[in-house]
């Protein structure tokens, strides 16, 4: 039986442990991007540059927030395809408030705030939350989902060895 678009699309943004073929390609990319973002939001902070390139640094802005807003849409869509969210009422909203699909959410919300919102003071600081693009990363590598598991299971002995 062929698989649905759903499915394929679920794999393609969630599957793990591809040796090749999509999966790898679209998780690299987004690493990528996720990277240049970083080091966009860094490059704007020297003055020179921004006054150079500032059209440049947001143009890729509005690349960058295309892609990751058809990416937060893809994965609400897509993740009634796993188990742990198949149930007939609330999957996506159990989906969309997992700690990675927040992170995603808050990468992409300031970006339409204005929109919204006219206050142009509360909008300026909320372009300070691009930088929760590096969290994105948690999405592509297992080392940085394993340590946030680790993180979570040992909280309570970390919080003891804290102490000044």
């Amino acid at each position: 039986m062929p698989k649905s678009y759903r499915r394929w699309i679920y794999e393609i943004l969630e599957e793990e442990n591809h040796a090749n073929g999509w999966p790898n390609l679209v998780s690299l990319a987004l690493m990528l991007l996720v990277v240049l973002n970083v080091a966009a939001v860094i490059m704007e902070t020297v003055e020179w540059l921004y006054f150079a390139y500032g059209p440049i640094f947001e143009a890729f802005n509005v690349f960058s927030i295309g892609i990751f807003t058809i990416e937060y849409i893809l994965r609400i869509w897509s993740c009634i395809e796993d188990p742990r969210y198949r149930a007939p009422q609330g999957s996506r909203l159990r989906f969309a408030i997992t700690p990675l699909a927040v992170v995603d959410f808050i990468a992409v919300f300031p970006f339409y705030l204005p929109f919204v919102i006219a206050d142009l003071r509360f909008v300026r600081a909320m372009r300070l939350f691009r930088l929760f693009r590096i969290l994105k990363l948690a999405h592509y590598s297992r080392a940085l989902q394993t340590f946030d598991e680790v993180l979570r299971l040992k909280k309570e002995e970390l919080g003891l060895c804290s102490s000044p």
